[in-house]
């Protein structure tokens, strides 16, 4: 009798323990499965919120937009004249800057009026080297523009372009990047390997495609001294150098200064590259240096000397200048500034 009682509260208590153990056990895995529930919905809602969000600021039109995003300003709202006199420009060697005798070509002209300030041989075709550049980020700006291609479209590194020397940022085959990312080599560093990964690109896999294009572009916007045979600016052999005239690039500059983006990057002292592996430096300190300076691109090699076209904005008047042909960087730096100086001391 007393071992049948025990007997039954042993089984008791070991009943107890499954089928009560089970409950607390189940309770306890129903409680987290729960949570995991709440909290999931939770991140859920907060992901369906950003998105809301995100999809709501780009449909804003008060929404501020990315740089890159921003349409090219109307060129009428630059208010710079169709055409441009040489009626009171300074001729030559006559500029009162003492080194003007060694500059062997250049312009300076006040687009928003269309005065020309001073012109020396300004209609000649000289060597350009990396002043070629301006053409080549022209073009891809005006592609982006008619929607043929994105600034995050991704581009990956041709054998081709690897190989191209002088200034540059080391593409790799093994690498790509977006458009954005290529082009802001270019306007800052004047990446050559970027210049013709991204003209290889929009040529539909061919460089000379996009070569004649810039040729044509150049006819369209009257620049009668320009011939261009590759993207980047490098000597080509048996002569065949891209060359244009201080005029010309004076037209290309102001077509240029229509993207917000094209000076953004041009008057960008330093940026990131590959994540901030690789430094980019701009190649024109006057940015840097000169006061009101906002571009717009360098250019050397020795047989092209030391070129610059600049673009700068002093006292709400808008300069742009060309230099091409100066023996020494410090030559062409410092004509630069004292040219600029002198443009902004004329009143009308």
């Amino acid at each position: 009798m007393f071992v049948a009682a025990g007997l039954i509260v042993v089984s008791g208590f070991f009943l107890f323990i499954t089928f009560g153990g089970r409950d607390k056990s189940s309770t306890a895995k129903s409680k987290i499965s729960s949570k995991k529930i709440i909290e999931e919905k939770v991140k859920n809602d907060k992901i369906d919120e950003m998105i809301e969000g995100i999809t709501k600021g780009n449909n804003d039109p008060e929404s501020p937009k990315p740089e890159y995003q921003q349409k090219p300003v109307n060129k009428e709202e630059l208010n710079f004249k169709k055409s441009w006199s040489y009626d009171s420009a300074v001729v030559a060697n006559k500029l009162p800057i003492a080194n003007v005798s060694q500059i062997p070509s250049g312009i300076l002209v006040e687009p928003e009026t269309g005065k020309i300030l001073w012109s020396k041989l300004s209609n000649k075709p000289m060597e350009i080297a990396s002043m070629t550049k301006m053409m080549t980020a022209l073009i891809v700006f005006e592609e982006v523009e008619k929607g043929k291609i994105s600034y995050d479209d991704i581009i990956y590194v041709s054998k081709a372009a690897s190989r191209i020397g002088g200034s540059q940022v080391y593409l790799d085959p093994k690498e790509h990047f977006t458009l954005e990312e290529l082009l802001k080599t270019i306007m800052i560093s004047s990446a050559n390997d970027s210049s013709y990964l991204v003209a290889e690109k929009i040529g539909g896999g061919s460089v000379p495609v996009f070569v004649k294009r810039m040729n044509e572009r150049a006819k369209e916007l009257g620049m009668k001294s320009t011939q261009f045979y590759n993207p980047h600016g490098l000597p080509e052999k048996g002569s065949r150098d891209n060359k244009s005239s201080a005029y010309d690039l004076a037209i290309l500059a102001c077509e240029l200064l229509k993207y917000p983006v094209a000076m953004k990057w041009a008057s960008t002292w330093t940026d990131d590259f590959r994540d901030g592996k690789f430094k980019l430096v701009n190649h024109n300190k006057l940015v840097k240096t000169v006061d009101g300076v906002d571009g717009m691109k360098t250019g050397y090699y020795r047989q092209a000397g030391f070129c610059v076209t600049l673009t700068a904005k002093r006292n709400d008047r808008r300069f742009v200048g060309v230099i091409i042909g100066a023996k020494t960087k410090k030559l062409r730096n410092g004509f630069a500034a004292k040219l600029l100086d002198w443009g902004t001391g004329i009143s009308y």
